[in-house]
């Protein structure tokens, strides 16, 4: 097989050409053109250079993975005849290219590529970028990159409307609309590129798209925008842990905070109970910026930092989901946890039953611990049949309690039964204790309230009412709550 040279011509005139590049075309036994429509198939023709394109793979295939392949396929079996020479606007970032180069490498077929004049390098020659550091992508790719809105960008080949509207709904969820973007756009049969300021909604709104069309997006501030990414979540966390930071934020321990993501955590929860979607979102992100604060705190102390955080959620859940990301069969969310569970007990050297029950973790509310632990015990058949049979064992750890209150002994055993009595009904009625228990506080706070403004209304007050005249009003909010 004979070697192949992928050239980059760029996408202007021939002006842009390496000396090196110019030479290999020149030279080629065989030249390739991805397309006729170049501002350099006009010169190659003035020179008496003779070549051929792929315009006609191109239209006989569906898509663009398609055209990729049976590119690098065309390519690779003219190099069994004579040496090849490939010319793209940018062999850096031409999708054929890379196809060839991974064909070639299977085959065994010595690839070289030279450098030239990017487009990239001439629009950005066009804009006012103060920056040294550029984030380019294809604009067909854009929609699935990451990305930061503190970082300058620039998208190629917005190839149509359709294009520059997907990339404008994307950058706009995360820019003002008003953003300052330059538009550039080229003349196809010269390569010259014109830029031109615009707002950022008028993207999809100009009146020429091809693959000559780009758009530098300038890298804007978190203090100049109205949303936000983790990115900036982080930043921000930072900031306010700074030594010209918040006072408040920076007196703050990793103990000091765990009430609050307690707190957070269950305000999220009633949110979510209450179906209140903006509230929703909102109280999600308090949870979010107490692990932000977490991570920051470990981060000054050396201990571990939100990257730490992020790369071990993420690797515990492709780990533990080898359905997913690996061979393992799992048909069924019963078959899912038990692999699960088998690769925590594996994990943690766990040998037993009582092993697995003494590793539910001390941090969970002592409820939802008794809870995992009740779970556990159930596996292996040590259960009640139903909820009405656990209730029973409620009564009798209730009667348990009385017995030590008649008898003046200390109780706090048998509330603990009890407590666990009533943990193990609503396990069986498939409800969470935490939430059941949550749920019942803000109902009484809910009744409570009701009932101080009927006492108000009456022209009383709550501290001069007897429990009896108090069970009076109480009971008549009671009433209006379950008629409601």
């Amino acid at each position: 097989m004979e070697p192949l040279t992928i050239v980059t011509l760029g996408t202007g005139s021939e002006a842009y050409l390496t000396r090196q590049v110019e030479r290999a075309l020149r030279d080629a036994s065989a030249l390739v053109l991805r397309t006729g429509r170049h501002p350099m198939a006009a010169w190659l023709n003035k020179e008496d250079i003779a070549f051929e394109t792929l315009d006609s793979l191109y239209d006989s295939c569906e898509d663009f993975d398609e055209f990729n392949r049976k590119a690098a396929k065309k390519l690779l079996k003219l190099c069994a005849e004579q040496p090849v020479c490939y010319a793209v606007s940018d062999a850096s970032f031409d999708t054929t290219v890379a196809a060839v180069k991974q064909l070639a490498q299977e085959k065994g077929i010595q690839v070289t590529i030279l450098p030239g004049v990017s487009h990239a390098t001439r629009c950005l020659a066009l804009t006012d970028a103060f920056t040294a550091a550029v984030r380019l992508y294809a604009a067909s790719e854009f929609e699935k990159a990451p990305h930061s809105p503190e970082e300058a960008l620039l998208l190629t080949e917005v190839h149509s409307r359709a294009c520059a509207g997907d990339c404008k709904l994307k950058l706009m969820s995360l820019l003002p609309e008003e953003t300052p973007v330059t538009f550039i756009s080229g003349e196809e049969a010269t390569g010259e590129l014109t830029a031109v300021p615009i707002p950022l909604f008028e993207l999809d709104r100009q009146k020429q798209y091809d693959h000559l069309t780009a758009v530098y997006v300038p890298g804007v501030s978190y203090l100049q925008r109205n949303r936000y990414n983790m990115d900036d979540l982080a930043t921000v966390v930072t900031r306010l842990r700074a030594p010209d930071g918040c006072p408040w934020d920076r007196e703050q321990t990793h103990e000091s905070i765990l009430p609050d993501l307690l707190e957070e955590s269950y305000e999220f929860i009633q949110a979510t109970r209450e179906e209140d979607i903006d509230h929703m979102y909102d109280e999600l992100g308090d949870v979010l910026l107490q692990v932000a604060m977490q991570a920051e705190i470990a981060h000054e102390h050396g201990e571990f930092d939100l990257l730490d955080v992020t790369s071990a959620i993420c690797g515990k859940m492709i780990e533990r989901h080898p359905h997913v990301f690996g061979q393992v069969k799992a048909d069924t969310s019963e078959e899912v946890l038990e692999n699960w569970e088998a690769l925590k007990r594996q994990q943690r050297g766990i040998t037993s039953h009582a092993d697995a029950m003494a590793n539910v973790s001390t941090g969970l509310s002592p409820l939802l611990r008794a809870s995992k632990v009740q779970k556990k015990a159930a596996k292996v058949g040590f259960d009640f049949d139903s909820a009405e049979e656990a209730l029973k064992k409620v009564y009798e750890e209730a009667d348990e309690v009385m017995d030590n209150l008649n008898r003046q002994m200390d109780p706090e055993e048998e509330i603990g039964d009890l407590f666990f009595s009533v943990v193990n009904v609503c396990r069986l009625c498939g409800k969470n204790p935490d939430i059941a228990l949550f749920s019942a506080v803000e109902k009484f706070i809910s009744r409570f309230r009701g009932m101080e403004m009927q006492v108000k209304n009456a022209g009383k007050c709550v501290e001069d009412l007897t429990l009896s005249e108090m069970d009076v009003y109480w009971e008549a909010g009671k009433q209006t709550d379950e008629r409601v």
